[in-house]
């Protein structure tokens, strides 16, 4: 902590230094200036924590440094001595901010008891400074939430808008608009090598996409890419459409997207599919744009040359008969059961010689696929779970250590012109197939904790709807050895652990009053409001509007 000493008369200076024990106080740094000016001089030099000053001086008085302390460094703490007992000099010394007037000759006890006061306001003030800026940073690491939160909930048809160019003043996101266009980039089209590249880091891809679009975009305003928080594998980009912007054009929406997958491709050495939705009202219009867009790229021709730009108007829905993998599933299980390798083969074989009869494949039904698979192997995992009676099971295969190979069900194999390759789909499958046989003909009863990656997970989607058979899945553990482990390790309860994050999220949230408590129940986890309440009272011992009257 630094200290100045003002005063014209050096022997005043000298004696004050000399009464005081500096060191107790935690001052290391004592300076002095002979006037006001000097001392205006010093202080910007320094920047002392508490400012000791005379009145009468020459060139510049201790009033007009309390003035000027007052507009430029409010927080120094400040202590007068002086030789004048003047009410106005008194008076004057209040008024700008001083807490303390002594008067000469010095009393010691009285100059110690001055400064130990001043000690404690301004290490009580550099306490709240440091707690006001670490929230500021958090709240400011929460924006790009809040961003990604209020243009999702725009596709639910909600009317949320006005509220949140409140919420996020002086973002260049927001501008007064009078229509709008939705754009869709699936994650689902990216290569095999970038979906497996990111698949533990998808918040990684989603960070990186979302700053190249808005790169491009932020060339004359045209719109913002943000995450879609309602599905796991979209960036949505509005564009702007109004007057400055003939742009809302066919040939110029895909100009700007045709740009911006240039540069995922210089980027990350891959194109992406994009939907492309229909120019409406904005706000109220966005999500009616969005759906136009899903609609176009649900009826993607996976089988048809890759065309990367999908328009809703170009969109018709058209029935195939599609093989259902339900009807496969007990061949495939029971191929897998038998750990042979001809018999998981020919099962697999069985299932895509069906696929290749098909004239075209939409990219709806390869998501029906998809889910159906997902089930399918959940179906196999509660069965092994019930029968290994709780026990974990690996994600490795403990026999020989290696890696299992990316869920076909994850990826989008396609040949050199854009097509869905049904030959290497079908070799991801089986090759799937074969590892889980494997591990589960070798699964062991010893393996690392997963506790740290639980918790990592936790941490990291706590504002998504999530229960302790979701986090089970997540990690293929049993709820009871998942609930048990965590206790064990933590000595904490999973679902406790989960409300102690979210209820810390929401504490910094209220902070910001233009939030309704229900948005903060919303963007921490929980969709009942009067739920949320409850349990911010329970761990907190107030509920959300008592805590932000006693925060304001």
């Amino acid at each position: 902590m630094k200290i100045v000493i003002v005063d014209d008369e050096r022997h005043v200076r000298e004696a004050v230094r000399l009464l005081i024990d500096w060191e107790s106080l935690g001052i290391s740094e004592i300076h002095e200036a002979a006037n006001g000016q000097e001392a205006a001089a010093l202080i910007d030099s320094v920047r002392p924590a508490i400012v000791i000053t005379d009145m009468m001086m020459p060139v510049q008085g201790g009033l007009d440094l309390l003035a000027w302390l007052q507009t430029h460094r409010p927080d120094i703490q400040k202590i007068v001595i002086s030789g004048h007992d003047d009410f106005h000099l008194v008076r004057g010394t209040m008024q700008h901010g001083g807490q303390d007037y002594l008067l000469k000759p010095i009393d010691p006890e009285q100059l110690a008891g001055a400064l130990r006061r001043a000690v404690a306001r301004w290490s009580e003030q550099d306490q709240s400074r440091r707690q006001a800026l670490a929230r500021s940073m958090e709240i400011n690491q929460l924006r790009p939430v809040m961003r990604d939160r209020i243009f999702s909930d725009l596709l639910g048809g909600g009317d949320s808008y006005g509220h949140a160019q409140l919420a996020l003043q002086g973002e260049p996101v927001f501008r007064q608009s009078s229509a709008c266009l939705v754009a869709v980039l699936d994650l689902g089209s990216a290569s095999s090598e970038v979906a497996e590249r990111y698949a533990h880091n998808r918040d990684l891809l989603y960070f990186t996409l979302t700053n190249i679009a808005d790169e491009v975009l932020r060339q004359g305003s045209r719109g913002i890419a943000c995450r879609n928080l309602r599905s796991e594998d979209e960036i949505l980009i509005y564009f702007w459409i109004d007057a400055n912007w003939a742009g809302g054009s066919d040939a110029a929406v895909q100009a700007l997207l045709s740009e911006i997958n240039d540069c995922c491709l210089l980027t990350l050495k891959c194109r992406f599919d994009f939907g492309i939705g229909i120019a409406q009202p904005f706000p109220k219009g966005a999500a009616n744009s969005y759906q136009a867009a899903k609609a176009a790229l649900r009826d993607r021709d996976l089988l048809a040359e890759r065309a990367y730009y999908y328009r809703s108007d170009a969109a018709a829905v058209r029935a195939s008969a599609a093989p259902r993998l339900e009807e496969y599933e007990e061949s495939l299980r029971l191929a897998v059961l038998s750990g042979s390798d001809k018999q998981i083969r020919d099962a697999a074989s069985r299932l895509f010689a069906d696929l290749r009869r098909m004239p075209r494949i939409s990219s709806e039904q390869f998501e029906r696929w998809r889910t159906a698979f997902a089930e399918m192997l959940q179906r196999w995992r509660a069965a092994e779970t019930a029968s290994a009676d709780g026990q974990q099971r690996s994600g490795h295969s403990p026999g020989d250590g290696s890696d299992e190979p990316p869920n076909p069900s994850d990826i989008l194999p396609l040949d050199e012109r854009g097509r869905l390759d049904l030959d290497r789909l079908e070799t991801a499958f089986r090759d799937f197939l074969a590892a889980w046989s494997r591990r589960r003909a070798a699964a062991s009863q010893q393996s690392q904790s997963a506790i740290p990656a639980v918790i990592r997970f936790i941490e990291q989607h706590y504002n998504k709807e999530l229960t302790l058979q979701d986090i089970a899945s997540q990690f293929y553990l049993s709820r009871e050895y998942i609930s048990r482990r965590f206790k064990q390790e933590t000595g904490e309860n999973l679902i406790d652990f989960l409300c102690r994050i979210r209820i810390d999220k929401a504490k910094l949230l209220l902070g910001n009053p233009l939030f309704k408590i229900a948005q903060v129940a919303e963007m921490v986890g929980y969709a009942d409001e009067k739920y949320f309440s409850k349990v911010f009272k329970k761990l907190t011992g107030l509920s959300p509007n008592q805590f932000r009257k006693n925060n304001a």
